[in-house]
């Protein structure tokens, strides 16, 4: 990144920095002091920008890449940094809590899906442990004259299948890659990687991120099924960076049965192999852990309790209510009516079009929604038959209802009646509006509850058409 940002600002009056492990104490006391002096115009570096002893003069845009990667306490640290300024997260594969944040509207996301071009999806295949198709993956990329990653995620071993590895592909020349080499050592490591001078480098998951290396076009992981969704996405994206065809070998134990869990990583994995596919893998990470807590630490919250339809319309409301918008209704008032409504088969075939615009329908929450969701339907679908339109109908009644304060609607083939809420009765001005409209077929009740009855004209459309012409008067009045 420093490099990049070097060479695209070079025309520029652009001061950039520096800042990790791999600059001496001389180098990064200078940077620091540059910052806090406002002398330095972008910084980039690892977690060490988080520390203590860095200070911004004037910070304005704070950008976080492979967001993933940062644990809770770095985010709380970075929350300070970043109390009057804006900030962009970027992954691949954005952690269930910071998804759902995106889902339910305390953060804005954009999804760019246009892979690279002659950019090819990743092969993956899931295999049990065998000697035979690791020396077939190694000598296979070594063919083509590429590169090979072997991630063993266990320091104490990695000599050891390093070892294994020299052995099984006697022609490859295997080095090691690890968090806990020396500095310099890795850095040495890394670049004879980056200059093709090793053929299999057998490394942990710290080539989980930030790592471009055209070259290197087969990955093989061992015990995959100890690795997180996202982070087996990230591991799998170190490959395939180029035109050339990547592989992606996931290795499991063939001897030990996998839990239930563990199976839909890999399943989901699998599934999703097409380029771009970062979005979905998350979902599905989404809906195998849960989303956590949105304050804290703590990687599961309280929803259990409440249900999470009723938890997402909580935090829906207090994110309104922060960001001084009109708050958001948690649900319409019933509309009972004894009509068919549904979605005909012979109008939309597909089972899972169908739940999408069932759930999309039930969470309507204004007549202005109804209206928009009724003119896509006829362009994506054509006109909707009686069913559909009837449906459509009676979540226009519950939304012109809602906002006009009425606790529920109750239709028959006679009579529309609307039931109103002790504080929301209508005065007289607007009644005796309402008897000129309607005459004789309007009558008021305010005995046990406020309530207004109509008559359903016997040449007219039926209830709904007469809730909607009732409401739609009273919304005027």
């Amino acid at each position: 990144h420093f490099q990049t940002f070097t060479e695209r600002m070079a025309d520029f009056p652009v001061r950039i920095g520096l800042l990790n492990r791999f600059r001496t104490a001389r180098q990064q006391k200078e940077t620091i002091d540059q910052v806090k002096a406002g002398e330095v115009d972008i910084l980039i570096g690892t977690h060490r920008i988080t520390s203590k002893d860095v200070h911004f003069k004037d910070l304005g845009l704070v950008i976080i890449d492979e967001e993933q990667r940062f644990g809770v306490a770095v985010k709380e640290r970075l929350k300070k940094l970043r109390v009057h300024v804006d900030i962009l997260t970027l992954s691949a594969t954005p952690i269930p809590r910071t998804l759902h944040f995106s889902m339910i509207g305390i953060r804005d996301m954009s999804l760019i899906n246009t892979a690279p071009n002659d950019r090819l999806p990743i092969h993956t295949c899931i295999e049990a442990w065998d000697a035979q198709v690791v020396r077939e993956a190694v000598e296979r990329e070594l063919a083509r004259e590429g590169q090979v990653f072997f991630l063993h995620n266990r320091v104490q071993t990695i000599e050891r299948t390093a070892a294994m590895v020299n052995k099984l592909v006697p022609r490859a020349r295997v080095s090691i890659g690890h968090g806990q080499m020396a500095k310099h050592e890795l850095e040495d490591v890394m670049a004879d990687f980056i200059h093709k001078k090793i053929d299999v480098l057998v490394c942990t998951t710290i080539i989980g991120s930030g790592i471009d290396i055209p070259n290197a076009n087969t990955i093989v992981v061992d015990r995959a099924d100890t690795f997180g969704l996202g982070e087996l996405y990230q591991i799998r994206g170190r490959v395939g960076r180029y035109k050339h065809r990547a592989f992606a070998y996931l290795l499991i134990p063939g001897d030990k049965a996998l839990s239930e869990e563990a199976q839909q990583r890999l399943k989901a994995l699998e599934d999703f192999s097409s380029l771009g596919s970062g979005f979905r893998i998350a979902m599905r990470d989404l809906e195998i852990r849960g989303c956590g807590n949105i304050l804290g630490g703590e990687q599961s919250g309280n929803i259990a309790a409440v249900g999470y339809e009723t938890y997402k319309d909580l935090i829906a409301e207090a994110v309104a209510e922060h960001q001084g918008q009109p708050l958001r209704k948690r649900s319409l008032p019933p509309f009972d009516l004894q009509i068919d409504t549904f979605i005909p088969d012979a109008y939309i075939p597909t089972a899972q079009q169908k739940m999408t615009l069932y759930r999309r329908i039930a969470g309507v929450q204004s007549p202005e929604e109804v209206d928009e969701l009724r003119t896509e339907l006829k362009d994506r679908f054509g006109a909707p038959p009686a069913p559909v339109r009837r449906l459509l109908d009676v979540m226009q009644v519950r939304a012109l209802a809602g906002e006009a304060g009425i606790k529920g609607v109750i239709a028959t083939q006679r009579n529309v009646v609307l039931r109103f809420e002790a504080n929301r009765v209508p005065d007289k001005q607007t009644q005796n509006a309402l008897y000129q409209q309607f005459g004789d077929a309007l009558e008021f009740s305010w005995r046990d509850e406020p309530t207004i009855t109509c008559a359903v004209a016997p040449d007219g459309d039926g209830a709904c058409a007469t809730a909607m012409d009732l409401l739609r008067q009273l919304a005027e009045l």
